[in-house]
């Protein structure tokens, strides 16, 4: 079975690879308020599009749930509330079933 050690080092890779010439970019022009921009979105990117779907992927997977790929699809393209409404609905269900 393939480990998740080569999808994490393919993604830091590129994102080495395209971020490092954009942050070289915006320190040759000498606009540093662009670069916050950037560190800002890139922040909120990894937060938004690759932290929350990866953990309500990895979640749903560890609880059996056979719809963990649609509520990872759900989580991307609408990151935070995706994630809200997967702890609320899937989360907050088997929490109350295995407590009760």
């Amino acid at each position: 079975m393939a480990s998740l050690r080569s999808p994490v080092a393919l993604f830091v890779g590129f994102f080495v690879f395209v971020s490092v010439p954009l942050v070289a970019m915006w320190v040759a022009v000498g606009d540093l308020s662009l670069l916050a921009r950037l560190a800002g979105f890139i922040l909120y990117f990894l937060v938004a599009h690759v932290v929350l779907p990866g953990w309500v992927y990895l979640d749903a997977r560890s609880a059996g749930n056979d719809y963990a790929v649609a509520w990872t699809v759900v989580t991307f393209l609408v990151p935070f509330v995706g994630a809200l409404v997967y702890l609320l609905l899937v989360r907050g269900r088997r929490d109350v079933a295995s407590s009760g």
